[in-house]
Order: structure tokens, then sequence, then C-alpha cells
């Protein structure tokens, strides 16, 4: 004698809560063929019930919704002819070209950036020799405004009678009224 398994499905109805929300239903039996066994039930029974989805039927429509071909379906003649990657771009047409936005200006923003440096470098290298002009002027000028040398330049025109003082200066004080 041979027994027979019985599979148990669960039911939950997530409108009740107490224990009576689940209920036992027998699992159709599979046969060698793995095709269902007919039972034997009430017609008028199952039909005033309607058959509530389980959570494995909930994940089972939504794993298979976005997906297209099995995987028994890829062979080495769609990878190497293109439609394996023509189906996966005519899927993903919209995002391959937001990526394509994205990258244009990733790629505008990063020439323009680099232009700014070099514009920058170009600018600080004309500062720096502006700065060490700016410091030989001012020593020139320091040089030639020396009282020896204004003296000197001022005898050698001829044209000036100023002359180097023999006495120091001294102050006068006037008494205030």
């Amino acid at each position: 004698m041979k027994q027979e398994e019985k599979d148990v499905d669960l039911i939950i109805n997530p409108a009740q809560t107490d224990e009576a929300a689940v209920e036992e239903t027998p699992a159709p039996a599979l046969q060698q063929d793995d095709e269902p066994v007919a039972e034997q039930e009430d017609d008028d029974s199952r039909e005033s019930e309607q058959p509530q989805p389980t959570i494995e039927d909930i994940i089972r429509k939504e794993v298979h919704e976005g997906e297209t071909g099995s995987p028994k379906n890829f062979s080495l003649s769609k990878v190497l002819g293109g439609t394996l990657i023509a189906t996966a771009f005519q899927r993903q047409v919209k995002l391959v070209l937001l990526i394509a936005v994205f990258l244009i200006i990733y790629i505008t923003c990063r020439y323009q950036c680099q232009k700014q440096m070099v514009e920058i470098d170009q600018l600080e290298k004309a500062l720096v020799s502006v700065r060490y002009k700016a410091t030989v002027y001012t020593s020139i000028l320091t040089e030639k405004s020396r009282e020896s040398n204004i003296l000197e330049m001022l005898s050698q025109r001829g044209d000036s009678t100023l002359l180097i003082p023999t006495e120091p200066p001294y102050k006068i004080n006037i008494p205030e009224q």
C-alpha cells in the first residue's frame, strides 16, 4: 500500500484577523505527467466562493510582468547577432537618452571648467609679471628721489641755486597772544 501525501495550501484573507481567516484547502495532486488530478467536489460550493489570489500568485504575477523572455531563449547566435542587445536597448530607450543628455551636460561643464582654469593660470602669470615690474619701478623711483641724487641732478643742469644746507634747521617760536 502506497500512502499518498497531501499538499496543503494556506489562503490568508487580509480582511479577517482571527484564526477563521486561514483556510486549509488541498492542493491538486500531481500525476507522473505533471498534470493536476481532477478533484471531485461540489461545483455549487466552488461557485459560491470566489477564489482569492494567494501571495504566491501575486508574487508570480509581479515577477513575470517585466520579463519578456526566459533565460532558456538566450543563445550564442542571439548574443552575437545583436538581437539581445537590441531588445534590451528598445526597452530602455528613455533611460539611454537620459544618460546621453547627462553625459553631454557633464562634458560641456568639464570643458568650460578647463577653459576657465587655463584663463585663471594666464591671469596669475600676468599678475606676477606686473608685480615684478611694479617692484622694479618702485626701486628706480626710490633711487632717483634720494636727496643726494636730486642735488647732483640739479647741479648738472646748472639752473638751480639749491645747495645742501650747512647749518642745521632751527625752530622759530612765535608767542601766542
